[in-house]
């Protein structure tokens, strides 16, 4: 009869796991951005290439910057700590894969016992000694069929969630990297800032000096000098605002090194290259999943939910488990190898859940809200990123055509005063009219840095929007566009 039982388990094997339209049916296809790109292209501030390199920072130029970010990718303790989560991750899926093996086990132990006069053992054996060494030497073996996949399915989700752990520790890297280049090119645009300031309260000095002299001599009133005092006073302010700044920048890179915050940089206040068109690749929304970090972290946690799910329907069906052991056991050592101190036995096992209370079933409908939670998150992510993308489009665009604009504002700024500076030698225009065009070239020159930063931010925002030169290989429950 046992064997008729173990026969038709046989016939009905098969792994039992959601089927590849319930994992798929609510996924969320890429979202087309050829609109966006096309009229990005026609702009003239973007082309059309290749994506990302893994090493996107080299787009700059700058060995300084890559420096900072080979540093911080080797020492940064936030990115340290997911690799951990990562290598822990890799090792519990090995811990579940060994469920898929025969395991093996070698158990060496010695009792010493004081044994009854009228007890079970000398009672049937009067000959055995009072004081008894029980040694046992055995083999032990245990296998579990894995007829409906429940074990292949868990294993399958440990390998999903360490693919996802992967792909967050990708994610990591990618923020950390741009987190530097921000901040990088943040302290360079303060550093000019302040050196521009500087400049401007100089300016400002030194037309106050002026109208204080001539109020001296009764050629002007004392409310211009009023006005000039107070504004130079801003200026000042604005100088230790940006001192300020500048320290945080620096305090931001030396903790993202892995440094302590009063390090020292050597950083300078010169741009390193910036290309004057951003290179776009030509399949961004087919390839967008595959590029985004974040959304391979997610996917394949949808994945590996999927493999719960299906380990979770296979408790319905029996267990099959096969035992058997084989060893030496003897009270006196002398006997321990002799023929007839060896002892063995096989122990095959089937358990079938009749009654569980829908304990079975709950278990199997909480397995299925956390897949469909994921899907959902995984839906509401990959639109996010579209939009992310898109919106990135259209504002390096705008920053692209402002900073064209300033530039032509800056060099008219600096003609102005150039003329000026010529009127003044020629006796058409006072000192107070120069000081008061260069203070407006230094404006210009000072909404010029900040565009020119916006720049710089907004290209590398786009390179994180396009997952900075990550790419998987395999993407797990694929839909195809338009399924």
């Amino acid at each position: 009869m046992k064997y008729l039982i173990f026969l038709s388990l046989i016939l009905f094997f098969g792994c039992v796991s959601l089927s590849k339209e319930e994992q798929t049916q609510n996924l969320q296809s890429p979202c087309s951005l050829d609109t966006s790109i096309n009229q990005s292209v026609e702009s003239g501030f973007f082309s059309m290439g290749e994506w990302p390199e893994k090493q996107w920072w080299s787009i700059f130029k700058s060995d300084q910057l890559h420096a900072l970010i080979v540093e911080a990718l080797k020492s940064n303790p936030t990115l340290q700590s997911v690799e951990s989560r990562v290598e822990y991750a890799r090792q519990t899926a090995k811990v579940t894969r060994s469920r898929l093996f025969p395991l093996l086990f070698f158990d060496a132990g010695e009792t010493w016992e004081f044994l009854s006069h009228t007890g079970l053992y000398r009672a049937f054996n009067p000959t055995i000694p009072i004081n008894a060494n029980l040694v046992d030497l055995t083999f032990s073996f245990t296998y579990e069929f894995d007829f409906w996949g429940k074990n292949r399915n868990l294993y399958s989700a440990a390998i999903g969630r360490e693919k996802a752990q992967e792909a967050e520790d990708a994610q990591a890297v990618l923020v950390t990297s741009t987190a530097v280049a921000q901040a990088y090119f943040a302290l360079k645009t303060n550093l000019v800032r302040k050196d521009l300031y500087q400049q401007l309260f100089d300016v400002r000095k030194n037309y106050l000096a002026l109208q204080q002299e001539l109020n001296a001599k009764a050629l002007l009133s004392k409310l211009p000098p009023l006005y000039s005092d107070e504004n130079l006073k801003e200026v000042e302010k604005l100088v230790f605002q940006i001192t300020e700044e500048i320290a945080t920048d620096q305090h931001l890179i030396n903790i993202l090194l892995g440094r302590g915050p009063d390090s020292s940089l050597d950083i300078d206040a010169v741009f390193p290259y910036l290309d004057k068109q951003i290179s776009l690749p030509s399949n961004l929304s087919i390839d967008l999943l595959s590029r985004r970090p974040d959304l391979m972290a997610q996917i394949w946690r949808v994945e590996a939910l999927a493999h719960e799910v299906g380990a979770a329907i296979a408790d319905f069906y029996p267990d099959v488990n096969l035992r058997s052991f084989l060893g030496l056991e003897s009270v006196l050592y002398k006997f321990l190898f002799n023929w007839d101190s060896w002892n063995g036995g096989l122990q095959p096992a089937i358990h079938l859940p009749i009654f569980t209370a829908g304990a079975i079933r709950a278990n199997v409908r909480a397995k299925k809200a956390l897949f469909d939670e994921a899907v959902n998150e995984y839906n509401a992510l990959i639109l996010s990123s579209a939009q992310e993308v898109a919106d990135l489009l259209a504002l390096a665009e705008s920053i692209f055509k402002q900073q064209e604009s300033q530039e032509k504002i800056v060099k008219d700024a600096e003609s102005r005063l150039d003329l000026t500076k010529l009127r003044y030698c020629s006796g058409l225009d006072d000192m107070l009219s120069v000081y008061l065009i260069q203070e407006e070239w230094i404006q210009k020159r000072l909404d010029d840095v900040t565009l020119l930063y916006d720049q710089y931010l907004a290209t590398i925002k786009l390179i994180k929007a396009l997952g900075g030169g990550y790419q998987s290989e395999y993407i797990p429950l694929k839909k195809e566009k338009g399924a």
